[in-house]
């Protein structure tokens, strides 16, 4: 008789109980749909640092400065964004010469692209790097939730492509 390691699948081996990760489902990811926005701002907090548009550019850098982030959201009186602001605009704005007293407004982006919490993650990246933009305000039902950037997105894809990683390797084994 045949090592057991060389022997083909019996019947009885369709008995046998499997772990959770060992199930098809499981392997195959079927109730897993993948990362969303929501939950990128479930894990980073939905503060969303702001300006006006009629605040000086001195106060935006004094703001990304102390918070250490590379953009704030451009908001109207009613909290809605009507433009963001990054490092990036201010390093144009210094190299044309501007005041740096200047409204933000005269430097903003205005109008910038959001998304909503039930963005996934490769629709987030996939706007970004169409649009050639590193953050992206998140709206629902018309109000400013949060605000996500590339360095988020990048971070929870990694966590996401670790998973899966480990989800072949489980497969391969049991």
């Amino acid at each position: 008789m045949a090592p057991t390691s060389y022997q083909g699948r019996m019947e009885k081996d369709d008995k046998d109980s499997h772990t959770h990760s060992q199930t098809e489902e499981w392997s195959l990811g079927v109730n897993s749909p993948g990362i969303k926005v929501e939950d990128i701002l479930r894990h980073k907090g939905d503060d969303v640092h702001s300006v006006t548009p009629h605040s000086p550019v001195r106060e935006a850098v004094g703001k990304l400065t102390r918070m250490r982030i590379g953009a704030l959201v451009v908001v109207n009186s009613d909290l809605e964004p009507v433009g963001i602001v990054s490092e990036r605009d201010i390093v144009h704005m210094i190299d044309a010469g501007k005041d740096v007293d200047a409204a933000v407004e005269t430097i903003m982006t205005p109008n910038p692209v959001t998304c909503t919490p039930d963005y996934t993650i490769e629709e987030v990246m996939k706007v970004m790097s169409n649009r050639g933009f590193r953050h992206m305000p998140v709206q629902q039902d018309g109000h400013l939730v949060g605000l996500v950037s590339v360095r988020d997105v990048v971070k929870h894809r990694l966590q996401e492509v670790e998973y899966e990683n480990l989800k072949i390797k489980q497969a391969m084994v049991g």
